[in-house]
């Protein structure tokens, strides 16, 4: 038998082998914390940008001036009309992307694996964007007299997403996106879309600058800009055009007179497979 003193010198033993297990879990804890987040939670990039106004009315020009590769995949810039605009780009050193501000504070976010996300850099612009005709109230009305489309003949600022056409005629602007639901858009000449352009039949610009992506069953632009990308499940015809993004098509791409898409001639391009997009 064991006497009351011997369990009395046990019982200090086991309280010390207690505490060490509880410290080797806790260190064990802290060491996962530390460590393992860590490794899900990849760095930002370190990268310098500036920003600076062009000669066009409302564009700036945002630079990596200095640091490592951007990926555009892994970015947003908020406050501007295509928050995307370096989506399907990788950026380096001394390389640009034009991109039109639609509000005064710009914040370019960095997206990471395991939801890490970071503010790079924040910037303080002056939009520079035409004094509007009419706001989403415009829209609004077109929807409650239940018009499925619409022609826009001033300036709107507002999405102008419809279930038919939407035609943007002399005089016309959208600070905005453009969307037919389920027909065709037809832009005119020397004329701005503040945004991304969507059709689900097709589209149709001339002479016109988009400061996001076009997207459509069938591009046909002649003597534009599109400051995103070009994306259609048919064909893409570009006459005289000008495509800073990449071009995305199913069936086939078309070019005459000189169309330059992502800083390459048109004839030698090899368009995208619309499901990378």
């Amino acid at each position: 038998m064991c006497s009351r003193e011997a369990q009395r010198a046990v019982s200090p033993v086991i309280g010390t082998v207690l505490l060490v297990a509880i410290a080797v879990l806790l260190a064990s804890v802290a060491a996962y914390v530390a460590f393992g987040a860590t490794e899900e939670r990849e760095p930002a990039p370190e990268v310098t940008m500036e920003i600076e106004p062009v000669e066009r009315p409302g564009a700036y020009e945002l630079t990596l001036s200095n640091g490592e590769r951007l990926d555009g995949e892994q970015v947003e810039l908020r406050g501007v009309a295509d928050e995307r605009a370096m989506a399907n780009r990788d950026l380096l050193a001394g390389d640009s992307v034009t991109v039109f501000p639609t509000a005064e504070r710009l914040r370019l976010v960095w997206f990471g694996e395991h939801d890490a996300s970071y503010v790079l850099r924040e910037f303080e612009v002056d939009p520079e964007l035409p004094v509007p005709d009419e706001g989403c109230p415009w829209v609004e009305d077109k929807r409650t007299d239940g018009s499925s489309s619409a022609t826009v003949r001033s300036v709107i600022e507002c999405d102008v997403v419809l279930p038919d056409s939407v035609d943007v005629e002399s005089g016309g602007t959208v600070i905005g996106r453009i969307e037919s639901q389920s027909n065709s858009v037809d832009i005119q000449t020397g004329l701005t879309v503040y945004g991304p352009v969507t059709a689900a039949d097709d589209i149709a610009i001339d002479g016109s600058e988009v400061a996001g992506d076009v997207r459509a069953g069938d591009v046909d632009l002649d003597n534009t800009v599109v400051y995103g990308s070009v994306v259609s499940t048919g064909p893409v015809n570009l006459d005289g055009t000008t495509v800073k993004g990449a071009v995305y098509a199913d069936g086939g791409l078309s070019c005459t007179d000189g169309p330059a898409i992502a800083g390459q001639s048109c004839s030698s391009y090899t368009p995208k497979d619309p499901d990378d997009y």
